[in-house]
Parts: structure tokens; sequence; C-alpha cells
């Protein structure tokens, strides 16, 4: 990612660790009902709607205190969801601000691959590695890489999960993704499933594997 200029300071983690267990506690209470959790993701995507013209980390941040319970309730009119009374409205909120922090990391995120992209071409290279190291997750050593095609739009996604009986497990899985960007493409087909491997080293050699068999971009 980016180096953030001063004024696009990043939010402030305690800030950013509210919003993400809002969102959690918020959407638990909802998972049993289908219907109240489709209303319940239209509430958080209409709230983030109207944090859209907060094009800056720095911005969400000094908005967070103006942008109250009061201005949720006034936007409540304008969003599609049967339900008039929402006693966690509050957690909505802090799920939406989560949300549209999220948006524009991914929008800093898409910019700064694109470039790297783009450099990568122009230097004669058929592959960029976005990125490759630890994600830190509480409470579980998970790894993700991602290799990217520079011209044919897809990428090689790896990743491990922590698992109680099997430990740490390797995946690797091939995805189609924008070229420009490397952005994921939502619904396109996997261009190879999920495939599973013991340790690190069985997973890099897998993707040593992956780059020649997909080098032609087929």
């Amino acid at each position: 990612m980016e180096t953030l200029k001063a004024a696009d300071r990043p939010v402030a983690r305690a800030l950013q660790r509210r919003w993400r267990e809002a969102e959690g506690a918020f959407f638990a209470h909802s998972f049993a009902e289908p219907g109240l959790y489709e209303a319940s993701v239209k509430l958080v995507r209409g709230l983030a709607d109207g944090l859209r013209d907060l094009t800056s980390e720095a911005d969400l941040e000094a908005a967070y205190s103006g942008r109250d319970q009061e201005w949720a309730e006034g936007r409540l009119a304008g969003i599609d969801v049967p339900y008039g009374d929402w006693p966690d409205l509050d957690l909505a909120l802090d799920a939406a601000f989560n949300l549209r922090l999220n948006e524009l990391r991914g929008e800093v995120a898409a910019r700064t691959t694109a470039a790297r992209l783009a450099a990568a071409r122009d230097a004669g290279e058929t592959w960029l590695t976005s990125a490759d190291g630890e994600v830190g997750i509480p409470g579980q050593r998970t790894y993700r890489r991602v290799d990217i095609h520079t011209s044919a739009g897809l990428a090689l996604y790896g990743y491990s999960a922590q698992d109680w009986d099997r430990g740490e497990t390797y995946w690797l899985e091939v995805l189609r993704v924008d070229p420009d960007n490397g952005t994921l493409i939502r619904g396109a087909p996997l261009l190879r499933r999920p495939r599973a491997y013991p340790d690190r080293g069985s997973l890099d050699r897998a993707f040593v594997r992956a780059r020649r068999r997909f080098a032609g971009g087929q």
C-alpha cells in the first residue's frame, strides 16, 4: 500500500478496532434470520453510501463525531429496508464506517497495484508479486501471497488457514482479475479451484509450477 500523506493519516487503531468489533456484533444478531440479515446488509450499505463524500481516512475519522445516530436516523427513509425500528443503529453506523474505511483502503491498494503492474509491464516482466507475508489476524498465523500476471488478467492467490485439528494448511487458487489494477472480478469462475499443501515450501513450489503453466495467460 502506498505511503499515506500527512493529510491522509490512518484512522487511529483504537477506532478501527471499535468499528470492526461493532460490525461483528451487529451482524451476529441477524445471522440466524435470513430476512433480517439481508435487511442488515442493506442498512449498513445505505449508511456507508452516505459517507462517500469522505475521501481519506483523515476525513473519515474527523466526521465520526458529527455523523451520529441522529444523522443515521435521517438516512433511514432513503434506505430500502423493511424494519423501521433498529435498536442497534449505533452498531450499524460503526459498521458503515468500517465498510467505508475498507473501501478507501481498497482504492489506495488498487491505485498502487495498477502503477506497479504498469511498471512491471514496461520492464518486460510477466509476473508481479503484489503481496507476500503474514496477515495479522489475532490468534492465527495466516500467510498470503498474490502473484498477478502483468497482461492476462489472472492472479495466483496463495494463503494459509489455521485449523485446530490439522494445524496450518496452505492453499493456492487461480483467479480472474482486472488486468489494469489486479482487482478481483467478482462472480468470475475460478481458473483453478483451491488446492491444499502441507507447508510453506510445498506452496512455494506450487507457485513456481503455476507460473510456468499460466505464463502465457491460459
